[in-house]
């Protein structure tokens, strides 16, 4: 049974872990949507209990062509997991990040998105995620759904 998280974005990723292996795959957010459909086709056959979505809002001095792409994106994704019948939950950053992260006071973006790195790397140390922003935030989204929403279930 898998559980996943997504990240989105132009540095987006979609992750994945077994809740009984607690083994984990993270991917780059692919360009073409149709590799988002294979991907999610392929691991329905895993059982996918939950997907988790980072929720995506327009902020001050966005650019209005990112805020446009991004909502796309957002758009897209939800679209692929309601027609594929994916049950999802879309959950705001500081909700995971607070869990996964801890309480890190008054941090900037940078310095969020490094612990993020850190965190995802220690819990994850198989997988090659590099500085690759996304996967880490996928994977510990992907980890929240995993210890939140399965221990509200027992």
């Amino acid at each position: 049974m898998l559980i996943s998280g997504i990240d989105i974005g132009k540095k987006g990723a979609i992750a994945f872990i077994n809740s009984k292996t607690l083994r984990a795959e993270v991917y780059a957010m692919p360009d073409d949507f149709s590799e988002v459909i294979s991907l999610f086709e392929k691991k329905l056959q895993e059982n996918i209990l939950i997907t988790l979505v980072e929720k995506q809002q327009a902020f001050p001095k966005q650019g209005v062509v990112s805020t446009f792409k991004l909502g796309v994106q957002y758009g897209m994704i939800l679209g692929i997991l309601k027609t594929l019948r994916i049950p999802y939950e879309e959950i705001t950053a500081k909700k995971w990040q607070k869990v996964m992260l801890g309480n890190y006071g008054k941090k900037t973006r940078k310095e969020i998105k490094q612990l993020s790195l850190e965190k995802a790397k220690s819990l994850f140390p198989y997988l090659d995620i590099g500085k690759h922003d996304g996967k880490a935030d996928a994977l510990l989204i992907a980890e929240y759904g995993r210890r939140v929403l399965l221990s509200n279930s027992k």
